[in-house]
């Protein structure tokens, strides 16, 4: 018996299953690349709530950008710093979305396998992630401006008056700055989420310390009655209503602002004063009365000289001071030029006489001075001339130099004034219109304190024919003299006051002569014992010593000066070098 093996046919059985098992991976391979690869392209995705389906990566790149030319980013970020704010804009820096970015978002969210495609849920959509970007050079110019902005100078107090008799002070506040990296560093987290909220910058800041006393110069002030509106009406119609005065107590303000500890404000009381005439009474008593009346006269027949002097009188016509006002007598009349229409007369230069514009228009100033202190207003610049006037008394003239010397008063009543000035052919008058209540007079009383006349001096001129003269100028005695004011008020002395002090220079009368022998000149003395020569026309006189000073008498009378006759169309025109 023999035994039979089969093992050899065994062998392809075996090679066979191997090749059908690797068919059947294969074939699983590939169904599964079918059924589980993805797509070359996108389906069902939402890029800023518009849906894209059915696009290849060129044809979602431009998809996304016109949805993103469709939806520009206009967005504001407000920036708080204490009490600034900045308010930052996305145009201002470029702020856009991101199509590159989010074109490969949307390509992400919207690839699906075949598999999904044909037994997916297609209702179910992919939202694809916005993305943004900005311009980093607009972005660090706008952080620098807005730092600027924000930063805060030291602030100093305000304050408001309340009617309830009360100051609220707002306290000032210490520096404090803001830098663009304190800013950016905040900013730029936020825009890379897309958090548009407004951003609010911590910041420690102190009060500044408040004067006290400077506050209280601001805040306090004297009660204001009644006032006509000079500025927006010259001729007087219009009145402003009166205020109310405030007086602040530095003290319990100190109290106040201790207490208000951190707070940015603090209350303290003040006091009100009321004004003490109503506009009733200011309506009644405006320019009710004649406060004075001053006349002076002029020789007509000296033209130039009366044109400027009646020019003068128009610029100061009517002038309406409310009470504190100042009147300044070269503000009104201004410089005096031939193109202002004033003319050449007689003015003092430098010691003696000589032909001037505008000669003549202290005359104006005089007896407006005159008519001011008769009417007790306030004098606060003033100039004796340097030789006496005759047209108003002595110690009562105000002679001016434009640019050097003017003449000013106050209105020191509680009533408007006004200037009443007029002239006739001859002469010129000054009336001072306000209100009198108390039926005010005033007296003024000058006494002499020295004198001293001039001579007279012989000069040689040979242009003239041969024993003649001519006199070149006449002679001013010189005088020192104290002026007082005595005020009555119902016919009772009420005060007394010394109101200025006058020194007018000696001029001596100047005589021009042509003798044909020394005999024949005044300048000549005949010998001792000798018959006085003849043809000598007048002798020099003798100067008298100035008189010892004397105590004035409680109502002392205005003098008089000698009847040398001064020339009264004389008057000062310029500066005049003392000594000379």
């Amino acid at each position: 018996m023999s035994n039979y093996k089969h093992s050899a046919p065994a062998k392809p059985r075996k090679r066979s299953a191997l090749a059908g098992a690797a068919i059947l991976l294969t074939i699983a391979t590939v169904l599964c690349f079918v059924f589980m690869g993805k797509s070359n392209k996108i389906s069902d995705v939402v890029v800023l709530d518009n849906v894209l389906t059915d696009l290849d990566r060129d044809g979602l790149q431009g998809a996304v950008e016109r949805i993103i030319d469709q939806n520009p980013i206009a967005e504001e970020i407000g920036i708080f710093f204490l009490n600034e704010t900045y308010t930052l804009k996305s145009e201002q820096i470029g702020l856009t979305y991101d199509a590159e970015a989010m074109t490969e978002n949307a390509w992400k969210a919207g690839q699906r396998s075949f598999f999904e495609r044909l037994f997916g849920n297609h209702e179910t959509l992919s939202e694809a992630q916005s993305a943004i970007k900005w311009d980093e050079a607009k972005l660090q110019s706008v952080l620098a401006e807005a730092a600027a902005e924000l930063s805060r100078s030291a602030t100093t107090f305000s304050y408001e008056i309340n009617d309830d008799a009360t100051v609220t002070v707002t306290k000032g506040g210490d520096a404090v700055t803001v830098t663009d990296a304190d800013i950016a560093a905040a900013l730029e987290p936020k825009l890379e989420k897309m958090d548009y909220s407004d951003i609010v910058l911590p910041a420690a800041s102190g009060h500044a310390d408040i004067d006290f006393t400077a506050l209280k110069l601001e805040i306090d002030r004297e009660a204001r009655n009644p006032m006509l509106d000079l500025e927006a009406d010259r001729t007087g119609n219009t009145i402003l209503p009166a205020e109310r005065g405030v007086e602040m107590d530095i003290a319990a303000a100190k109290k106040a602002y201790e207490s208000s500890g951190n707070d940015d404000t603090f209350t303290f009381p003040i006091t009100f004063i009321e004004p003490t005439i109503s506009m009733e009474a200011f309506q009644k008593n405006l320019f009710a009365h004649t406060l004075s009346s001053k006349t002076s006269t002029f020789n007509a027949s000296l033209k130039g000289r009366t044109t400027n002097v009646k020019l003068a009188c128009d610029f100061c016509d009517n002038i309406i001071l409310n009470p504190g006002d100042e009147f300044s007598y070269n503000g009104a009349v201004g410089p005096r030029t031939y193109e202002r229409g004033f003319k050449d007369a007689t003015v003092y230069v430098a010691g003696t006489t000589e032909e001037g514009v505008g000669g003549g228009i202290c005359q104006v100033s005089s007896t407006i001075y005159t008519a001011a202190l008769h009417a007790d207003l306030e004098i606060t610049e003033r100039y004796n001339h340097s030789y006496t006037v005759t047209y108003v008394p002595l110690g009562e003239d105000a002679t001016v130099v434009y640019g050097a010397k003017d003449f000013r008063f106050r209105n020191n009543t509680d009533y408007p004034i006004k200037l009443d000035i007029s002239y006739g052919a001859s002469s010129m008058t000054v009336k001072i219109i306000g209100t009198n209540l108390t039926n005010k007079t005033v007296k003024m009383s000058t006494t002499t304190l020295s004198k001293t006349p001039f001579e007279t001096v012989y000069k040689l001129d040979e242009s003239l024919p041969v024993d003649t003269t001519e006199v070149k100028n006449n002679g001013y005695t010189a005088y020192t003299t104290e002026t007082y004011r005595i005020v009555y008020e119902n016919g009772q002395q009420v005060s007394k006051t010394f109101e200025n002090k006058s020194v007018y220079k000696k001029m001596d009368k100047v005589i021009l002569e042509n003798p044909s022998s020394p005999e024949k000149s005044g300048n000549y003395v005949a010998p001792e014992g000798s018959a006085p020569a003849t043809g000598t026309t007048t002798t020099p006189e003798t100067p008298t010593t100035p008189s010892t000073p004397v105590t004035p008498d409680p109502t002392p009378a205005t003098p008089t000066p000698d009847p040398v006759t001064p020339d009264p169309e004389v008057e000062d025109a310029l500066p005049i070098t003392p000594g000379t």
